[in-house]
């Protein structure tokens, strides 16, 4: 088992980061009556841990005992789309943005389901009445998804409770937001993270990390507690002096994959290359890692090695392909113009 799951809180007394925000939850979850929640924050904070501790907190540990269902759900006459679940007793935890556009019919569909039938379990153990329904990526679904959400919400209100996830409150509609108590989650400081995996280090019999590695691992994981303890686990398995400065801890192969096609674009501006590139993406798609980070992280490197002039129309480009993403559903169609983008911009310099 990867550390990262095998150390992760399984209750709201094991939560040691951020005390204060642990506490608010606690309280929330003693009322035996949670109002819907939104819980936001970067990648790796702990968001779905606090989430899922606060449910054992109302049902007990029985939330734990979870299995994965796919469920084929009908969204139109000829159309059927197959999506993954987790659910226990009490809860369903589903990600709507893994429908694509039918996410209103899959929101509005799971939510009637689990709403309609309330636990037998739940209503006799502990008074507790209601599901809930947690749902990941939100600011990722459609605005007619959102709004569906919205209007669900209201009319189950009594019998459903929903826990929403997501990395930044910007594209939720405000019907959306105003209806949840808001929680932010913040990144994790470099003392938060050198002291959970010091601990970590500890519980595994390894040898406890230098500065120098640390400050390597804090500065790569980017306030991502996840990818810090991944970062270290790797630096583990490869035998990576701990008491070096973390130079040589492995990257992941994805992350240098993106790297190369930064420099694909800088060192060749023509149409074979840029075919060349179009692959690199199709990689990556393949591999799940999304087209947002894509996006995010070869601009990153290319604003450390561009003229200084062109950044400003490069970060543009970025901006127009990052919005037409979302609004689009052929992720490389809009990776593949970008790179096209800069490649012009460089051409005419």
């Amino acid at each position: 088992m990867l550390w990262v799951d095998k150390y992760r809180p399984k209750s709201l007394d094991e939560v040691e980061l951020y005390p204060e925000l642990t506490e608010v939850l606690k309280r929330l979850a003693e009322s035996q009556d949670l109002p819907h929640l939104l819980l936001y924050g970067p990648s790796g904070t702990g968001k779905k841990t606090r989430a899922m501790s606060v449910l054992r907190h109302v049902y007990g540990p029985s939330v734990y005992s979870l299995r994965l269902e796919h469920r084929s759900v009908q969204v139109t006459d000829s159309k059927v789309v197959d999506i993954a679940t987790l659910s226990s007793p009490h809860h369903i935890d589903i990600n709507p943005s893994d429908a694509g556009n039918y996410d209103r019919v899959i929101v509005m569909q799971m939510i009637r389901e689990i709403a309609q039938t309330v636990s037998l379990q739940s209503s006799t153990s502990n008074g507790v009445k209601y599901k809930v329904v947690l749902l990941n990526e939100v600011d990722k679904m459609g605005r007619a998804a959102q709004h569906a959400l919205r209007r669900t919400m209201e009319k189950y209100m009594s019998t459903c409770r929903l826990v929403l996830i997501c990395n930044s409150t910007s594209r939720l509609i405000a019907p959306l937001r105003s209806r949840c108590l808001a929680v932010r989650v913040p990144s994790h400081s470099k003392e938060n993270l050198t002291k959970v995996i010091r601990r970590v280090c500890e519980l595994e019999n390894r040898p406890l990390p230098s500065p120098a590695f640390m400050a390597t691992v804090t500065q790569r994981s980017e306030g991502n507690l996840r990818r810090a303890l991944l970062m270290v686990e790797a630096a583990a398995m490869t035998k990576v002096d701990f008491s070096g400065n973390g130079a040589d801890i492995p990257q992941p192969d994805w992350r240098v994959f993106l790297d190369e096609i930064a420099n694909d674009i800088l060192s060749e501006q023509t149409p074979k290359k840029l075919h060349e590139i179009r692959g690199k993406f199709y990689n990556l798609l393949g591999q799940c890692v999304s087209g947002e980070l894509i996006l995010r992280l070869v601009l990153e490197k290319l604003m450390s090695a561009v003229d200084p002039a062109l950044r400003r129309p490069v970060v543009a480009l970025a901006a127009q392909y990052d919005h037409n993403m979302k609004l689009g559903t052929k992720t490389i169609v809009h990776l593949e113009a970008f790179a096209a983008g800069v490649m012009q911009l460089l051409k005419q310099k």
